[in-house]
């Protein structure tokens, strides 16, 4: 452990990729300054089961398709950016 106020981010595994996924949606769709769409609105937006779901088959059809696990969090992430863009008409 470092004395780093904010400790370094855990390698993408197959076993954490999907909420890496999550996480950068979050913090992609927060970074953009919508109205009605903060970081904690979105983030207790995107912390629900159907989020987790979406996210980890994303992930799984993207490792199937040969993405490297970096890759493929990156393509769930953009996925639940577009899913949740969809979904409030953004």
């Amino acid at each position: 452990m470092t004395d780093s106020p904010t400790p370094a981010a855990e390698p993408i595994t197959d076993a954490n990729g999907a909420a890496h996924a999550i996480v950068a949606a979050v913090h992609d769709i927060a970074k953009q300054d919508l109205p009605g769409h903060d970081l904690e609105t979105v983030r207790e937006r995107l912390s629900t089961t159907g989020t987790i779901v979406r996210a980890t088959l994303a992930y799984g059809r993207a490792r199937a398709d040969g993405k490297t696990e970096y890759g493929a969090a990156r393509e769930a992430a953009i996925a639940l950016v577009r899913g949740y863009r969809a979904q409030h008409r953004l």
